[in-house]
This record gives structure tokens, C-alpha cells and sequence, in this order.
């Protein structure tokens, strides 16, 4: 059974990250408090800020992005612009280095990638992730989930479209693949 298994993790490596190497860092929340509540700041891993609509989210995203790329060798940052909020002022403010033009995207820089297709966005952060010869360590911004469409209901009316949201898009994906 177990030759079986490796055969089968063998046959869908672009699929899984069993293979990949294991990294470990942590990044400081820029909050004296939430760092001691994480035990020092977040580690490689998914991190959903939630809260009400001008709460605070992406600054304190930004704050994170901003620790990440200081202290992360080989740090790059992805913000995904799915709402169209990331306003000069807030750029300014966030003390990261942002680009618009991929030629200019280097290590300590945060690309800004202006897209709210669900398929598109996703596949761009698993492109970055899964053909990463440099090494890189990434860390993403999705500003926001519910910012995303999927690419069947861009031209549809509300009413026709099957899935409204990036969150709802999201989640029924998560239960398909999980059952």
C-alpha cells in the first residue's frame, strides 16, 4: 500500500506540497500585544483579517506585508486589488514598496496585481508558489475574497449569475474538495 502512495504523490506533485520544503518564520503583526498572543508574530500559513468595511483589515494587512518584507529573506510581497481600494494615501502610509510593473518586482517589493477573477487570481498565486526556482517567500493579500467574480459570471447580470461572491466561491470549493 505504501509504494501504492508514493507512486500516486509522484504522479500529482504539481497538484500537492508534500515534496516541497519546509519553512518556517515568524513576522511581527507590528502589535506588542498580538505578537505575544501569537507567540512572537505569524508564521507561514493562511490568515484571515475580518471586521467591518473601514475597519482597519488592510492597514493592518499592510503593517504585516511591510514586517514580511524586512525580515524575510527573499521576501516578495502580492497584494491582489479585487475591490480597487488601495488608495495612494494608504500606499504612502504602509511604508511598502509597491510596484505596478512585474520587470520591476524584486525581493523587499510588494506587485500590485489588479484583478477580481476568481480563476485568475488564483492561478497567479499557485503559478508564484509551484514554479518558484528562485526560492522566493511569498506572502499574499487578497483585499478582498468578496471582491471576486468567477469568470462564467463576469458578463452576467446578478440575478443570472450562480455565485455572487469570492467567499461564497471560495468555501463551496474548500467542501467540494474536502468531502
Amino acid at each position: 500500500m505504501l509504494s501504492l502512495y508514493l507512486s500516486f504523490l509522484k504522479n500529482k506533485k504539481e497538484d500537492h506540497y508534500n515534496f516541497e520544503e519546509f519553512v518556517s518564520y515568524k513576522v511581527s503583526t507590528g502589535s506588542l500585544n498580538f505578537d505575544l498572543l501569537t507567540g512572537g508574530g505569524l508564521r507561514p500559513g493562511v490568515h484571515r483579517f475580518v471586521g467591518f468595511t473601514e475597519g482597519g483589515k488592510t492597514s493592518a494587512a499592510l503593517e504585516v506585508m511591510k514586517n514580511f518584507l524586512r525580515t524575510v529573506d527573499g521576501a516578495k510581497g502580492f497584494y491582489i486589488k479585487a475591490e480597487g481600494r488601495l488608495s495612494e494615501e494608504m500606499m504612502k502610509r504602509s511604508g511598502v514598496k509597491f510596484v505596478f510593473d512585474a520587470e520591476k518586482w524584486e525581493a523587499g517589493t510588494c506587485f500590485v496585481f489588479e484583478c477580481n477573477i476568481y480563476e485568475t487570481v488564483v492561478d497567479a498565486m499557485r503559478q508564484l508558489v509551484m514554479h518558484n526556482e528562485e526560492k522566493n517567500k511569498y506572502m499574499f493579500i487578497l483585499d478582498s475574497v468578496d471582491g471576486l467574480i468567477t469568470k462564467g459570471d463576469l458578463d452576467k447580470t446578478f440575478e443570472e449569475s450562480k455565485k455572487v461572491a469570492g467567499g461564497a466561491v471560495l468555501a463551496s470549493d474548500f467542501m467540494n474538495d474536502c468531502f
